[in-house]
């Protein structure tokens, strides 16, 4: 990633008034915390298997005491956790690294895909080719190895930014310089919007097959399905497709959850990670996703740890700004900036309905199949209630 877009904040107001290095920023956990059903022991003995099968070097000639393994908050799909080898010391029993291994890292982090992407219609194949591509590019973190259950990356302090961070400048400003480039790229891939609209198709189906013996989430999913969920897609559909907006190659999951701050207390950046779901899409659709999302905050301790804030709902004059200044770094020639802008506002604001619209439906899916500790039914209900809201308030 350039400069201009992995982008140094610590001259801004941001910086100034988060301590990353005394604040906890790794946010790691005990695994019963994270997983509600997992065996702690087990899973420890599976991620050893992984590491020494799959990273080699010193990881290759440790011992399960050497090991050792932590959940990190953070991801709503899948399962992150950090690896480290317990080295020689001197006087502990750790293990000792080899001057020809000193090139190899000894923290990594270890992220292994949630069950909802073992599904029919996630292909793995293209997850792995895609994240080979921007690590290349360093968009992401340097991935160390990948195999069919995860993947092992460089591990770098960090933590999630805060809803209230998010709204800052300085903030939206690095997220549009990153959208500017990031939408610039050509990669290998279907450059076709389609896959949005398949995406829907796709989680909306799962969503109307769902069900739970579960009395509460029983309950909890027929009141979402009252909002007549079967039926509104094709109302949103005639809202958002066809649309006139430019196709390029999108994140599609901008929002609190893949926002990192990084670095150190002379040195803080943004970093923009959760790329798996990139494809072609229109450009707008990044920006109704990350309008959509400012108003939850997903840094709640307790149950269903996530809470949303209409106060933080962007106002069109937050909106604009971020598209402007977006528009200003792709060199359009004067004439066509303007129009550029106001197209940006009016789309985007229609998929900020398909954003919601496809959170409530992957949030019902998940509420079946994740083990992850999140309240993803009241999400879900979330989500349709703010998508309505959103239809109604803004006449779509």
């Amino acid at each position: 990633m350039s400069n201009s877009v992995h982008k140094s904040l610590e001259t801004c107001s941001l910086a100034d008034s988060i301590d990353i290095d005394s604040r906890a920023i790794t946010a790691e956990c005990e695994l019963p915390h994270l997983i509600k059903n997992e065996n702690v022991n087990d899973f420890r003995e599976q991620a050893f298997m992984w590491v020494k099968r799959y990273m080699g070097g010193p990881w290759a000639r440790a011992e399960l005491k050497h090991f050792r393994c932590k959940g990190m908050r953070g991801d709503l799909t899948n399962y992150l956790y950090v690896c480290k080898l317990l080295l020689w010391d001197g006087e502990n029993d750790g293990l000792k690294v080899l001057k020809s291994e000193a090139d190899y890292p000894t923290k990594v982090t270890l992220k292994v895909y949630g069950e909802i992407e073992n599904y029919q219609g996630f292909n793995k194949v293209e997850m792995m080719t895609l994240n080979v591509i921007l690590a290349e590019r360093h968009y992401i973190p340097k991935i160390f190895a990948l195999f069919p259950d995860g993947r092992f990356e460089q591990y770098e302090k960090s933590r999630q930014l805060r809803a209230t961070e998010i709204r800052k400048a300085e903030v939206t400003n690095t997220l549009a310089d990153y959208l500017a480039e990031y939408h610039k790229m050509d990669m290998p891939f279907g450059k076709v919007a389609g896959r949005l609209e398949e995406t829907l198709d796709h989680y909306h189906s799962m969503a109307l097959s769902t069900h739970f013996e579960d009395e509460d989430k029983a309950k909890l999913l027929k009141k979402i399905v009252r909002y007549n969920i079967d039926e509104e897609l094709d109302t949103l559909k005639d809202i958002c497709f066809p649309c006139n907006d430019e196709v390029v190659f999108c994140h599609n999951s901008l929002g609190e959850g893949n926002l990192l701050l990084t670095g150190h207390k002379d040195d803080r950046r943004v970093q923009v990670v959760g790329c798996d779901m990139s494809s072609y899409n229109y450009r707008s659709y990044d920006f109704g996703h990350f309008f959509a999302t400012m108003q939850f905050d997903f840094s709640s301790s307790t149950f269903p740890y996530f809470t949303r804030d209409r106060s933080f709902i962007p106002s069109e004059e937050d909106r604009r700004e971020m598209i402007v200044r977006y528009v200003r770094r792709l060199d359009l020639p004067v004439a066509h900036q303007n129009v550029t802008e106001e197209k940006l506002m009016e789309y985007s604001e229609k998929f900020i309905l398909a954003a919601h619209f496809l959170h409530g439906c992957w949030g019902i899916v998940q509420a079946e199949v994740s083990e992850l500790q999140f309240g993803y039914l009241e999400y879900a209900l979330a989500c349709f209630q703010a998508y309505f809201e959103h239809k109604i308030l803004n006449n779509l």
